[in-house]
C-alpha cells in the first residue's frame, strides 16, 4: 500500500486484515531504530531516522528488513508505509505484489489530517502543519533517498480513491482483488461464516 497523507491507508490496512490479509507495516522498522537509538517518538523524528536509514543502508532498507519478517507460507499479505520507489522495487524483485495506491483530494486529506491529530490530542496542530509534512511526505525538498510519496504513487498498478464513504473504499478495493489477484471478499467471508 502507498499513499498520500491522511489518504485512508490505515482504513484500507483494517479491510484488508478483515479479510485474512497478513499485514507488515515499513514504518515499524523506523520506529524500532527510533527506540534503539534513544529518540522520542514524533513524525519528524520518525522522517528523519527512515532518511538517515535509507542514506546508510540504500533506498530500500526498510523492505529489506521487513521481508525478513514475512514466512513463506504467507499467501495474502498487505504491506504498508512505502515511501520510496527503491522499497517497491526490491518487493517487486523478491515477491510476487501489486502496488496498491490510495488517493484523496486535498482538502478532504488536511481535514481528516486535523481531526486525527485532535483525536490524538495533539492540540496546536496548524494547516501549515499538514503542509509541511505533505510536502515532505512527497519528497519535496526532500534528497534523493529521502521519503518520496508521489513517484511510488505513480508506480502503482492502480490508485484507489477515498474520497467517499469507507464502504465505498472498500467497493474499490474488493473489485480490484477480484480483477487483480482472483481475490473474493464475498467468498472469504461465507468461509469465514461456515467455520
Amino acid at each position: 500500500l502507498v499513499g498520500s497523507l491522511s489518504s485512508g491507508k490505515g482504513t484500507l490496512a483494517n479491510h484488508l486484515k478483515d479479510l485474512g490479509f497478513s499485514y507488515q507495516i515499513l514504518s515499524d522498522r523506523v520506529r524500532e531504530e527510533a527506540v534503539l537509538r534513544g529518540l522520542t517518538i514524533s513524525r519528524s523524528t520518525l522522517q528523519d531516522v527512515g532518511n538517515d536509514l535509507r542514506e546508510t543502508f540504500g533506498g530500500q532498507i526498510l523492505a529489506e528488513r521487513t521481508a525478513k519478517l514475512i514466512t513463506a507460507n504467507t499467501s495474502h499479505l498487505a504491506i504498508d508505509s512505502i515511501r520510496h520507489p527503491d522499497e517497491i522495487i526490491y518487493l517487486k524483485n523478491n515477491f510476487a505484489i501489486h502496488i496498491l495506491g490510495i488517493d484523496a483530494d486535498r482538502q478532504l486529506r488536511l481535514h481528516r489530517y486535523l481531526g486525527r491529530a485532535k483525536d490524538r490530542g495533539e492540540d496546536g496542530t496548524t494547516i501549515a502543519d499538514f503542509e509541511r509534512d505533505d510536502r515532505r511526505d512527497f519528497g519535496l525538498g526532500e534528497p534523493t533517498l529521502g521519503q518520496q510519496v508521489g513517484l511510488c504513487l505513480q508506480m502503482a498498478e492502480t490508485i484507489l480513491p477515498n474520497n467517499g464513504s469507507k464502504e465505498d473504499l472498500f467497493k474499490f478495493c474488493d473489485q480490484y482483488l477480484k480483477e487483480a489477484l482472483h481475490f473474493d471478499p464475498e467468498i472469504y467471508h461465507r468461509h469465514k461464516e461456515r467455520l
